[in-house]
């Protein structure tokens, strides 16, 4: 099991502003602030490194809703890491294993979530929303 999928089946984050894959590869993720939630993607990420020497105390993953998907193509999830700040997004296959996890110290906790498909909306706990296209190579299964 890598890096990233023991994390999560220990309800942890390995760090935070990065989009995790189930395959335990890693891309930086910006979110510019609480309020208007732009989602930025960038270049790789070492999730070694980040294991090894985390850039923050990791929170303890707390789901806080899950939405099913049309289809039986799995399910979106939301919540907090416990520390205030911190929130996540992710997609759940059908057998309810990780697909992918965004967490992220500047969107705030991630409270509520909407699916209509293709896209899934995730509200922060400011009110604010982030669109994602479920269909993109990114946040596909």
């Amino acid at each position: 099991m890598n890096a990233v999928l023991a994390s999560w089946a220990r309800s942890e984050v390995l760090a935070f502003d990065c989009l995790f894959r189930a395959d335990g590869t890693a891309r930086e993720a910006d979110i510019d602030g609480p309020e208007h939630l732009r989602l930025e993607l960038g270049g790789p990420v070492d999730v070694a490194a980040l294991v090894a020497d985390p850039p923050w105390d990791a929170g303890s993953v707390e789901v806080i809703d899950e939405v099913e998907l049309p289809d039986g193509l799995g399910y979106v999830v939301h919540g907090d890491s416990g520390l205030g700040h911190l929130g996540f997004i992710g997609r759940l296959g059908p057998d309810r294993g990780l697909r992918w996890l965004l967490t992220t110290s500047t969107g705030n906790p991630f409270v509520g979530a909407s699916v209509d498909w293709p896209l899934a909306h995730f509200v922060n706990d400011w009110g604010s929303t982030l669109t994602l296209d479920l269909t993109d190579p990114d946040f596909a299964p």
